[in-house]
């Protein structure tokens, strides 16, 4: 019988900042291929090895192998597609997800096709077009090939490049819940509870993000916001405490943005001894709606603040002042709300005292985490067009490393010191509310 296999090529670096979760984009496929009666199965790499992988697929014999790819996984990514070469010569060999989405030409070097975008619907079609006709990586042309919403060949003797979508509301109202099925739930849940004495993991709830923040890349769910129904989300949330979770991350960009929506989903999780966390913009936010979503079990915001300096946050596009991230953090931590910051520094164009500026921000604020990284030019982004390419000579799939991968006139080393120095100060800070209990 035909198979597909789903590959999410992340191996665990067990990096201080990690954040393990099942890939929802691998299991919403997965239920989206076996709604239509195709046998497919997710290989999630975190918990496993290289060699494991190689060998659980040898023994699997898909017809189908895609692979997601984002520029941290790059290299994941192109030596899987190398194995798969190497030990299922018959496979055909497709790639999605971010970096692929903006850089097709690139992948189909090693891939045979890319899908691009939200391929929710035009992926599994393909794979059940391909397994009635037949076909194999050879006869691919035979296929309806304009039918299938960002696809991308430039191999096999084919030019296809059809437009990525984004699903509307109605649409996204049909599909099935992701399939968890093929995850190691007692490996997720392990990590955190030692990490935080819950069992979470990630939702989708709405996807698109309307802002245009210069360093932001978009390329799977773009600008146009989407919310799913909330029966859906709430019978995906049920069926998630079934296989034991009791925490949510809300991994979207823009959850609080709509707030009588963020009301209705308070209202229905209150009560169901659910936790929860979620991102958050700096702005818009009520009093009122803060007491909310405390009452409804959220445990801890994560703000974009970005920067102490004005002048910066303008660089970046932001489209928020300094004082607005302040009264955010100041609203969130009266409302009971443990709150996380990320802050960006070395910005192109920032100066030496703008990020002392944001150092001490980050000290002065009733902040519960905060981290610092530097700016990565994301192939899609407004920076990225900016800048360029990053220097190939560096490193850029390390995690929350201090490293510039493009020119600036910021001293790595003494950024890297000081960034130490902060979070040295922020522990420090801490530890007595923390030993009086």
């Amino acid at each position: 019988m035909p198979r597909v296999a789903l590959v999410f090529p992340y191996f665990r670096t067990r990096a201080a900042t990690e954040m393990l979760f099942p890939p929802l984009g691998a299991a919403t496929l997965a239920a989206q291929l076996r709604r239509r009666g195709i046998v497919a199965r997710v290989f999630d790499c975190t918990f496993i090895t290289f060699e494991q992988l190689r060998g659980d697929l040898i023994a699997y014999r898909p017809d189908i192998v895609g692979v997601y790819s984002m520029v941290s996984l790059t290299a994941n990514a192109l030596r899987v597609a190398e194995m798969v070469r190497a030990s299922l010569p018959q496979a055909l060999l497709l790639a999605g997800g971010p970096l692929p989405t903006v850089f097709p030409g690139r992948y189909t070097q090693h891939f045979d096709a890319v899908f691009r975008g939200e391929a929710d619907v035009s992926f599994p079609s393909f794979c059940r077009d391909y397994f009635a006709a037949g076909a194999s990586p050879a006869r691919i042309g035979e296929l309806p090939l304009a039918t299938y919403d960002g696809l991308f060949i430039a191999d096999h003797g084919l030019q296809v490049d059809n437009a990525s979508v984004h699903h509307g509301e109605d649409e996204l109202a049909t599909f099935p819940l992701p399939d968890r099925g093929d995850f190691d739930h007692a490996a997720y849940q392990g990590v955190w509870l030692d990490k935080t004495g819950r069992k979470a993991t990630s939702i989708i709830v709405t996807l698109g993000c309307p802002y245009g923040c210069d360093f932001c890349s978009k390329p799977i769910f773009g600008n146009a916001v989407r919310r799913r129904d909330l029966d859906l989300v709430f019978a995906e949330i049920a069926a998630i405490r079934g296989l034991g979770y009791d925490s949510l991350w809300i991994a979207d960009d823009t959850f609080t943005l709509n707030e009588a929506y963020l009301a209705e989903f308070c209202r229905r999780i209150s009560g169901s001894g659910m936790t929860w966390s979620c991102l958050a913009r700096a702005n818009g936010m009520t009093e009122e709606t803060l007491r909310l979503m405390k009452g409804a079990g959220c445990r801890r915001v994560y703000l974009g603040l970005e920067s102490g300096s004005q002048a910066t946050l303008d660089l970046m596009n932001k489209q928020l002042t300094v004082e607005q991230g302040v009264r955010a953090a100041e609203l969130y931590r009266g409302a009971g709300i443990e709150v996380a910051a990320f802050f960006l520094v070395g910005y192109p164009g920032e100066t030496v005292s703008s990020i002392e500026e944001t150092f001490a921000l980050a000290l002065e604020l009733p902040l519960d985490e905060i981290s610092f990284n530097v700016p990565m030019p994301l192939p899609g982004s407004k920076l990225f067009e900016r800048l360029g390419a990053p220097d190939e000579g560096k490193d850029w799939t390390r995690e929350n490393e201090i490293t510039f991968v493009f020119p600036s006139d910021i001293d790595e080393e003494w950024l890297r010191r000081r960034v130490e120095e902060t979070m040295a100060a922020f522990a420090a800070r801490r530890r007595p509310a923390a030993t009086g209990g």
